[in-house]
């Protein structure tokens, strides 16, 4: 295969992997010492430094986390970030039983935590000396959970946000961050307004490239950050650094032999040239120019563990799991350890519906492809951003010429009616030969009409929520 050269002409000959179209369905994690104050969200390293004298975006939520902490643990001179490092301890993380909890869910891809805005490595990085292994932990969390992941045949990936760790801390003299002894986790001390240095562009690529070579992953997250410097300051900064990484990523997934996938975010790259992510949001048409995912949460207060935060029920999870697949996406889904590595008890119930779900269902998911319209039933929006489907809604795939119809109400009327399938707009030029419920034994009634398919639900529900009509035609699909 012809080596990659770090140029977008080049780049846009990669081609995504049918491992990673078919598995539609992975999870990562959100795991640091920010999850020891378990306050507001991931981004308190952030907020703890906002100067209280500054206005602006963010002000309202800077001044109150960083009066927390000062009223919390003192003044940022004496108590900083830093010192949070030696209580992230993941003194109970079982890597081994995460993996089995994950695999239980129905993922085929998981995603190691790397290095989040904050800048704590996660991995023994000769380039971030503020890592897991020389504090906190002091383990190397990438590797034991890719390892685990691998022992376990699933494909692994790491998550990386680094690429805004340059521009992520406010600093002040009266701050610890003023200190140079401490760049190696605040980094270089710069102006709130300054753009980024060469040395930052070249820190980020030596970071990733380092994460490739030691660690082989099948998948790369990299968080919409990486584009910062280019929005605010109108000079493709990262952009290079970004083209060399992507390349060597490719070349040494050639030299391995695998078949590898990165995903972007804030349409930083080309679609062509790797896999576009948007974050907590799907597409209002099926996407077949090229392939996508969306990433999203169970917690409904930040992507870390977060202290008293409400979760989202799997049935939301599920519906936009299905939205996603039936317009040619993959669903990245995240959870928030808590900072001794024990997950809470609410996400590993969800975990567990949904891949109760899935067991039943997932012929319907894994390796299908869309049809000729995703379905019908618009998204309503939930606050804090998650949403569901119309209970009259229904979502289409398709895998071997037979048709899925993932409906996502149970009709009280005993009837369930999709009015795309009707007898203007054919299933196959033969039409339909049967027409069967996942997971229920019951004979279902059924005909089409002009005005739609009407299928009789049978007695009992075969799962808690997203009903699937398995609909097999006498002939070829038509799309």
């Amino acid at each position: 295969m012809k080596k990659f050269e770090p140029t977008p002409a080049s780049l846009k000959n990669y081609k995504v992997p049918q491992w990673y179209k078919d598995a539609k369905f992975g999870i990562y994690f959100h795991w640091a010492p920010f999850s020891v104050p378990a306050y507001v969200s991931e981004w308190y390293p952030h907020w703890m430094y906002y100067p209280l004298d500054k206005k602006g975006k963010g002000a309202k939520t800077g001044k109150k986390v960083h009066e927390y902490h000062v009223k919390t643990l003192g003044p940022l001179d004496k108590f900083g970030y830093k010192d949070f490092i030696p209580m992230f301890t993941a003194s109970k993380w079982n890597p081994d039983a995460w993996v089995k909890l994950f695999k239980e869910a129905g993922a085929k891809y998981l995603v190691s935590a790397a290095v989040h805005h904050d800048g704590f490595a996660l991995w023994d990085s000769k380039y971030i000396k503020y890592n897991s292994v020389r504090m906190g932990p002091k383990r190397d969390i990438v590797n034991e959970f890719t390892s685990a992941a691998r022992k376990e045949g699933l494909k692994t990936g790491v998550a990386t946000h680094y690429g805004r760790h340059w521009r992520y801390y406010y600093f002040r003299p009266e701050y610890d961050n003023w200190d140079p002894k401490y760049e190696g986790l605040y980094g270089h001390r710069r102006g709130d307004n300054d753009p980024p240095r060469v040395e930052d562009e070249q820190q980020w690529e030596n970071v990733m490239t380092e994460l490739i070579d030691k660690y082989n992953p099948d998948y790369i997250y990299v968080d919409g950050g990486i584009g910062d410097g280019e929005r605010l300051f109108h000079k493709p900064y990262f952009r290079q650094q970004f083209y060399n990484v992507l390349a060597h990523y490719y070349n040494s997934a050639i030299r391995h032999k695998k078949e590898v996938v990165l995903t972007y975010k804030r349409k930083f790259l080309d679609p062509d040239e790797a896999v576009e992510d948007f974050e907590r949001s799907g597409l209002d048409s099926i996407r077949l120019s090229s392939k996508w995912q969306t990433d999203d949460k169970i917690a409904k207060q930040g992507w870390c563990y977060v202290k008293g935060s409400g979760f989202w029920p799997a049935r939301y999870l599920i519906d936009e799991l299905v939205d996603v697949v039936s317009k040619n996406g993959n669903f990245l889904l995240s959870i928030g350890p808590k900072p001794d590595g024990t997950l809470r008890k609410e996400e590993v119930t969800t975990l567990k519906e949904i891949g109760k779900w899935l067991h039943l269902n997932g012929e319907a998911i894994y390796g299908t492809v869309p049809w000729r319209n995703y379905g019908k039933g618009s998204v309503k929006k939930v606050k804090g951003g998650n949403y569901f489907i119309d209970p009259d809604g229904v979502r289409f795939t398709v895998k071997n010429n037979i048709l899925y119809a993932i409906c996502f109400g149970w009709p009280e009327s005993g009837t369930f009616t999709i009015t795309s399938l009707n007898s203007l707009h054919p299933v196959s030029k033969k039409g339909i030969r049967s027409v069967s419920m996942i997971g229920s034994p019951e004979k279902l009634h059924w005909k089409v009409t002009e005005s739609g398919l009407h299928v009789v639900f049978p007695q009992k529900k075969p799962c808690n929520f997203a009903y699937v009509l398995k609909i097999v035609p006498a002939g070829e699909l038509l799309y």
